[in-house]
């Protein structure tokens, strides 16, 4: 069979394509959210230790919301990092990473400063207050107010050993809720708890959550949000 020089010329770019690609290829692990091997804030980012489920026979699961793996956005020493695969390992205090053709890993926290998950139209905001050495809260804490005054949540998971036919271990959720005014930072159990750091403008606050026929309580800290707001708002006047 014949080839005029065209088709050795055709033939000869084609395999000359296929050979400049094999590199390519062979890092496709490491090339996600345009981060490559070349660029150093991969490693960065990739700093952790490999994660094992060890509660896949556990009732219920460890994880903050799902089990699914959420977008969402990590500052390691100052940089961001969008639109990573996460999960928040709440019984653990973990921060998970899924990175295509790698296996899960574990962040290491001491590099981590915040995250932010998307889940269901909310948004959870997660802050590390390791820092933090006069902070009454260690690990991850989701802020869920942040103005003159701040509302944070602490979500912990615990395990009941055999809870289930006294075969299988249960897992189930927990919370404490603080409240930072000024600069203290104070947990509080519940509405009174509220009601007594905010004793300034106690007045105000009752009328305010009648007239708007709020229910608030320790079950949803999200309800404690228009309280804060409200008093801050009084505050400034």
């Amino acid at each position: 069979m014949k080839y005029s020089v065209a088709s050795h010329i055709t033939i000869l770019s084609l395999l000359f394509t296929f050979i400049s690609f094999l590199p390519v290829c062979g890092q496709e692990a490491l090339i996600f959210n345009n981060i490559t091997p070349s660029n150093a804030d991969s490693q960065l980012l990739l700093n952790g230790r490999i994660w094992y489920n060890l509660y896949s026979r556990a009732f219920g699961h460890q994880f903050i919301a799902t089990t699914e793996f959420l977008t969402g956005d990590v500052t390691l020493e100052g940089k961001q990092y969008k639109d990573l695969n996460l999960k928040y390992d709440i019984l653990n205090d973990e921060l998970l990473l899924s990175v295509p053709y790698k296996p899960v890993l574990i962040m290491n926290r001491e590099m981590v400063d915040s995250f932010s998950l998307n889940y269901n139209n909310r948004i959870y905001r997660i802050v590390n207050m390791d820092a933090d050495s006069g902070s009454a809260i260690r690990g991850y804490v989701n802020v869920l107010y942040n103005g003159p005054t701040a509302l944070y949540v602490k979500y912990m998971k615990e395990i009941q050993p055999l809870a289930v036919d006294g075969k299988y271990d249960r897992i189930i959720e927990k919370h404490k809720i603080f409240i930072k005014k000024d600069t203290a930072i104070v947990r509080i159990s519940g509405r009174a708890d509220l009601m007594k750091q905010l004793q300034d403008k106690k007045r105000e606050i009752r009328e305010f959550i009648r007239k708007n026929n709020y229910q608030v309580g320790r079950i949803d800290p999200y309800t404690f949000i228009p309280v804060l707001e409200f008093y801050d708002s009084v505050k400034r006047k």
